[in-house]
């Protein structure tokens, strides 16, 4: 059987589907923060349960199978105030995503992605990455409910599927970064089962190769920051080990085995 470029795009992109849902249910589970026991449950069991369990009971894996986070380390990394910005670009972002996700017919599925990617940029490109907290329970322009259609019935403000209502609190980027792990996970599950029902052309390819650009550089930006978290706990685990650095008055160690807050 001939290879043609329809086949082709269609194998590029399911290899890049599947990349992208491994990755981010990766990151999930790497980004998951231990549960927290009430202070009467002092059982060992419960207490190997908790740190191994993550938000939501997702249970925590190593970054890459080399490192697990500890959970402070975590949420000084990513710490919601001085990420608070971009903290609620992801919240707007993934809750856009919600109401596409209804869209039944393929090709209307792609586009509404499509369009949604470029609000978004425009968005954050006109505010200069500043979200303005506007009434979380506003309704939409006209009073309107959302609809499935791609005529425009999500539209809200300014733009016909970018939800730029965000809670008037601050957000645990944490918890955030959770959920818009699970929907995205979502959306590109759907986007591989729309191959199935429309012709892959060069020009459906480009739209879902620029839909995936802007997720791709979401896990650009969260991977750098882990691994320079994970770079810097290693280096942390070596100065233990390090004679050398053990002996040097500057960079003194508690060795105390029994005492020091590293072994526990």
């Amino acid at each position: 059987m001939a290879t043609t470029p329809g086949n082709v795009w269609e194998y590029s992109i399911r290899e890049l589907i599947t990349k992208r849902i491994v990755t981010f249910r990766h990151l999930r589970n790497a980004l998951a923060v231990p549960l927290e026991l009430p202070a009467d449950n002092s059982t060992n069991k419960a207490a190997e349960a908790a740190s191994s369990v993550g938000n939501r009971g997702l249970r925590r894996r190593a970054y890459f199978n080399a490192l697990m986070f500890d959970p402070e380390d975590l949420r000084g990394m990513f710490n919601s105030i001085r990420l608070r910005k971009r903290t609620r670009a992801y919240f707007m972002l993934g809750a856009s995503l919600g109401p596409i996700l209804a869209i039944s017919n393929p090709a209307d599925y792609i586009k509404a992605l499509g369009i949604l990617i470029n609000e978004y940029d425009t968005f954050m490109a006109e505010s200069g990455s500043k979200t303005k907290k506007r009434h979380f329970f506003r309704k939409s322009k006209g009073g309107e409910e959302h609809g499935s259609s791609v005529s425009g019935n999500y539209e809200q403000g300014n733009f016909s599927y970018l939800d730029t209502h965000t809670p008037p609190f601050d957000l645990d980027f944490l918890q955030v970064f959770d959920t818009f792990c699970q929907i995205t996970v979502i959306m590109y599950s759907k986007l591989a089962d729309s191959l199935l029902s429309i012709a892959m052309t060069q020009s459906a390819f480009d739209s879902i190769a620029k839909i995936d650009s802007r997720f791709k550089r979401v896990i650009g930006t969260v991977t750098k920051e882990l691994d320079e978290l994970m770079k810097n706990a290693i280096t942390k685990e070596l100065r233990l080990i390090d004679p050398l650095d053990l002996a040097s008055p500057e960079n003194e160690i508690n060795t105390d085995w029994e005492t020091s807050s590293i072994y526990k």
